[in-house]
């Protein structure tokens, strides 16, 4: 299914200097996950008044010990961040001016980000609003979506993934809102402070070498030795099959065994029906407090129609 949270708040900074401090909160005691941080590129629109960042992010991460043994080997991921900084410019008389056309935002921070990486096992979106607070100019009102889907194995263990994820969402984002008041703070008064600098530098990723030409070969006849052993593989199941079909009476055995109960092809059906609408669902409420996401497609609607049309159906049977 979609898990999903909202969380707003108000952080005693004026919205300059959270900006700032948004695009320089790593290092940070409190981002000591944060293996690595790059920013890929960065864009100034004249006819909108926006700055458009976008960052690739490394982070280290705990895995459930329950989890499946070929995932509890991934220690770190990767994260996409998009960031996109609505300036207000100021006329003639003071007064903020909309820029570019007439509903253009003004003293805006919108940010998106997800891992792009491991989705397979569970994919995390969250988009946040920053924007400067109406009756107070000191203060800024954040407001935050999470996302969390799995799409690993059957419903009971991607639903556990998923609890599992937004459990972990609370305290993340707490410690992002401490990183921004720690940068925040030392924007506001300039000063040396051992807290920051015990956090260390960030290091870059560590790539790995190119392969020597030993590497190579011996990789080369890894996969020739690998291609042999499928190929012989293959040809010993089409034997046993084409012996299964001409030994008896019950000739369609084999392919029989092959399909799908109808029972489990329904409810997946319905499953996959249930996960697009809570997308939608979610898209739209997104959509329409800070106007994200209005601009992508439908997900697969012919999928969830289809989930839906088979949901009005009969269930599946308990016995033969």
């Amino acid at each position: 299914m979609v898990q999903t949270l909202e969380t707003s708040d108000t952080l005693p900074v004026p919205f300059p200097y959270i900006v700032q401090a948004h695009n320089q909160r790593y290092p940070s005691p409190y981002g000591a996950h944060v293996l690595s941080s790059d920013v890929i590129s960065r864009t100034f629109h004249p006819a909108t008044n926006s700055l458009r960042t976008t960052r690739l992010i490394l982070k280290r991460g705990k895995v459930p010990r329950w989890a499946p043994r070929v995932i509890q080997r991934i220690d770190t991921t990767w994260v996409l961040e998009e960031t996109e900084v609505h300036c207000g410019l100021v006329g003639p008389g003071g007064d903020l001016e909309e820029g570019g056309h007439a509903g253009a935002r003004t003293r805006e921070l919108r940010t998106r980000s997800r891992n792009i990486d491991r989705t397979e096992f569970m994919e995390v979106f969250e988009w946040q609003v920053f924007r400067q607070k109406p009756d107070d100019a000191l203060a800024t009102d954040v407001r935050t979506f999470s996302r969390v889907t799995s799409e690993f194995g059957f419903w009971p263990l991607s639903h556990r993934i998923e609890s599992y994820g937004l459990s972990k969402l609370p305290r993340s984002i707490e410690g992002a809102r401490l990183g921004l008041l720690l940068i925040s703070e030392l924007l506001l008064r300039p000063s040396t402070s051992s807290t920051l600098l015990s956090s260390g530098p960030l290091r870059p990723f560590a790539f790995d070498p190119v392969p020597s030409p030993l590497t190579l070969a011996v990789r080369q006849k890894l996969v020739e030795a690998r291609s042999a052993w499928q190929v012989e593989q293959d040809d010993r199941r089409r034997a046993r099959e084409g012996g299964g079909e001409g030994g008896g009476g019950e000739g369609g055995g084999g392919e029989a065994r092959g399909k799908e109960p109808s029972g489990l092809r329904l409810w997946r059906e319905r499953w996959r029906g249930a996960v697009q609408r809570g997308r939608r669902r979610f898209r739209q409420r997104v959509c329409a407090v800070t106007g994200l996401l209005c601009d992508e497609s439908e997900p697969v609607a012919a999928a969830a129609a289809a989930a839906g049309v088979a949901g009005g159906g009969e269930g599946p049977r308990a016995g033969p």
